[in-house]
């Protein structure tokens, strides 16, 4: 396992890639689809939970005693606490030798003013998955909303209790100084996906996708075991990792056995001041980066 450091030699075959997402831009699912190639390693926002460790702190962001989190199989996931942004930079510059590809899944945004964390090696390729703005901000709203309510909340908006952790009016901002940043200085070919695109038209664009980072295809890829048991096999935070399924954020992506088309367009009519605004300060960025995505 990469956390042990035993490995150091490096595969001359070995794909390296980055899935540097937004939040609700169907990314778990992306990881999923991915967690069944051929030789893959797969690695779970450990930036995310760095990002996370570093706001609150302390390491123990989340405590969990449940009988679920106490029976459900730990595999390759660790404790929450190691995730510093040094300690992650580290492991990701140690391969596996073993592993045909290394797929690390995490949000892009999280990364703004941490940049020297990033691996350096022009052998990993980065790749982007963006979601229209209206699409996406609905839906992280959403989120937040469905969670259960925790004391002094009652008084605060959704944005409110977003800004708590996130800079959440500026997530596509530093998305994009990101892809603008790896292209400059690490990958000039990074892609961009479109997460509509790839749940409408998966049969399209994930060939075209496997194309672009180096990994050959096949078309059992469409399809893949609904279990989620495929998690443990993750390397990731495992009390982070069973909190986010537990409380609904990863679940259905978790037990998906295919992508999904997504429901229609919501209605800007209903959207609250708060999303609207964020709706507008994230579209110029979504534009310009859509404009240079992969097609179908």
């Amino acid at each position: 396992m990469a956390t042990h450091g035993s490995h150091q030699a490096e595969s001359p075959e070995q794909a390296r890639v980055f899935l540097w997402a937004l939040p609700r831009s169907i990314s778990t699912a992306m990881t999923k689809c991915m967690s069944f190639v051929d030789g893959v390693q797969v690695w779970f926002e450990p930036y995310l939970y760095s990002y996370h460790n570093e706001k609150m702190l302390t390491g123990d962001i989340v405590q969990l005693t449940t009988d679920m989190v106490k029976e459900t199989p730990r595999g390759k996931r660790i404790d929450n606490d190691l995730y510093q942004y040094p300690w992650v930079k580290s492991q990701l510059e140690t391969q596996d030798p073993d592993k045909e590809l290394i797929f690390i899944k995490d949000m892009a945004h999280v990364m703004n003013k941490r940049y020297e964390y990033l691996p350096t090696s022009k052998k990993f390729r980065h790749t982007f998955l963006i979601r229209e703005p209206i699409r996406m901000y609905s839906s992280f709203f959403n989120m937040v909303e469905s969670f259960p309510a925790t004391p002094g909340a009652e008084h605060k908006t959704t944005k409110m209790l977003l800004d708590n952790m996130y800079d959440t009016d500026r997530i596509y901002e530093y998305t994009y100084n990101l892809w603008k940043y790896t292209k400059e200085h690490l990958d000039p070919d990074a892609i961009i996906i479109d997460s509509t695109e790839m749940a409408a038209q998966p049969e399209k664009l994930l060939p075209k996708y496997f194309e672009a980072i180096g990994v050959p295809y096949r078309e059992r890829y469409l399809n893949w075991d609904p279990r989620s048991d495929i998690i443990t096999e993750w390397i990731a935070s495992f009390q982070s990792l069973m909190a986010d399924y537990g409380n609904g954020v990863i679940t259905t992506a978790a037990d998906s056995s295919c992508f999904m088309p997504e429901k229609p367009l919501p209605s800007r009519a209903r959207l609250s001041p708060d999303i609207l605004h964020c709706i507008e300060s994230a579209q110029p960025y979504y534009d310009e980066m859509y404009a240079q995505r992969l097609k179908p």
